[in-house]
């Protein structure tokens, strides 16, 4: 198998636009909702961590 016939799905036509846009969204919607979403964990278990402290 050559590295042309590897990559021969890439173009997919005239929708080629299209679909490596949605591909690329649908990536950076996942990656900000990751990082967000562990950024909120951070700070509610540091909340919580100084609420319950024994001081």
């Amino acid at each position: 198998m050559t590295l042309a016939e590897y990559f021969s799905f890439l173009p997919y036509g005239k929708y080629a636009f299209y679909i490596w846009f949605s591909y690329l969204m649908t990536f950076a919607v996942i990656t900000t909702l990751f990082i967000r979403t562990r950024s909120i964990h951070k700070n509610t278990i540091k909340q919580l961590r100084i609420k319950y402290s024994r001081s």
